[in-house]
């Protein structure tokens, strides 16, 4: 018997047995630690009625050798997009994709793929051939925003052959957590100072790799661009344990590393006060356990423990930091 895939009913598209759909992956392109030099191009395209359209994007490292080691490419929606759920919608890793799988399901069944299918299609090719200047396929039924998009890594070979382009180094790390979530790290470096530290977790491909039952619903997520993420209730809560968005502890990790510079400095920041209750989504849920809040407390008033999402990114950014400072990169 094949369960159900329990969504949050924003939309007919969350009605889909994940038996039934179409295979794409949301995983990190890389595992471990990927270093070199980084390069950013973005376009929009298909603008309407006064927005500018879709825009696209492509990320390429060189590694120290000159080898392309990551190239990734994704797309955001316009900002008038016909479905107002997915307007200024990161379609790479969000329920977009189920959407189009639903939506367009003559089409995704005629070609078995969605977007992004499409954008790995010509990932892949570009990790082989190791030549942006070099002709691409395209896949087809999925290959839209790719006929508009794939002029992006000529702008990345151009940036690259310009002695003027402003240099900017890349350092990523992806951990499995081991549990259906993957940690990804990714820090850009320019003239020694941090200009960006993104920190995102990806949950796994498939419902049977993510142990916490509640956080099933998500897979093929990540928890940054997912548009209906949240956290559950931790065991022992009967109420939001942390009264915060994942996407806006993300954002001030990045503010603040960006104007300070320092990785593990987190103080003031949402949720990291209270007591440590470790990993949280590692193991089954129980409902059976005590509550650990105050059974009389109003849902602000409580004591709120110390968001499990600094001590998985404060683990990965010892990592990125300490190969940053063994390069020289960073003092």
């Amino acid at each position: 018997m094949i369960d159900k895939t329990r969504w949050l009913g924003l939309g007919p598209w969350h009605e889909d047995n994940e038996s039934e759909l179409i295979d794409w992956t949301a995983q990190p392109q890389y595992k471990g630690l990927v270093k070199g030099d980084y390069y950013h191009a973005e376009l929009r395209y298909s603008g309407r009625w006064g927005d500018p359209g879709h825009k696209g994007e492509l990320d390429v490292v060189f590694d120290d050798d000159g080898k392309i080691a990551f190239a990734e490419f994704n797309e955001t929606t316009m900002g008038n997009y016909y479905v107002r759920h997915f307007q200024n919608v990161s379609k790479r890793r969000t329920e977009f994709q189920f959407f189009q799988d639903f939506h367009d399901k003559r089409r995704s069944v005629a070609y078995g793929r969605v977007l992004a299918n499409g954008f790995k299609y010509v990932e892949d090719q570009i990790l082989e051939k190791q030549d942006l200047d070099a002709d691409y396929d395209l896949l087809t039924g999925a290959s839209f925003s790719m006929k508009n998009m794939i002029g992006l890594k000529d702008d990345v070979s151009a940036q690259r052959k310009d002695s003027n382009h402003k240099k900017q180094r890349y350092y990523g790390y992806t951990e499995d957590y081991g549990y259906g979530i993957t940690g990804w790290l990714q820090v850009v470096v320019e003239d020694g100072k941090i200009v960006r530290c993104f920190y995102d977790e990806i949950f796994a491909d498939h419902t049977k790799d993510i142990v916490y039952d509640d956080l099933k619903q998500f897979y093929r997520q990540s928890k940054y661009f997912s548009t209906t993420y949240e956290d559950p209730f931790p065991s022992g809560w009967d109420r939001h344990a942390w009264l915060v968005c994942f996407k806006d502890q993300s954002d001030a990790i990045n503010k603040k590393v960006c104007e300070t510079q320092d990785m593990f400095d987190i103080t003031g920041l949402p949720c990291v006060e209270g007591p440590d209750m470790g990993v949280v989504w590692d193991k089954p849920h129980k409902d059976d356990v005590a509550l650990v809040s105050n059974s009389d407390a109003t849902a602000r008033s409580v004591t709120r423990p110390r968001s499990p999402v600094w001590n998985n990114y404060l683990r990965l950014a010892k990592i990125v930091h300490d190969e940053m400072v063994k390069d020289g990169a960073v003092k």
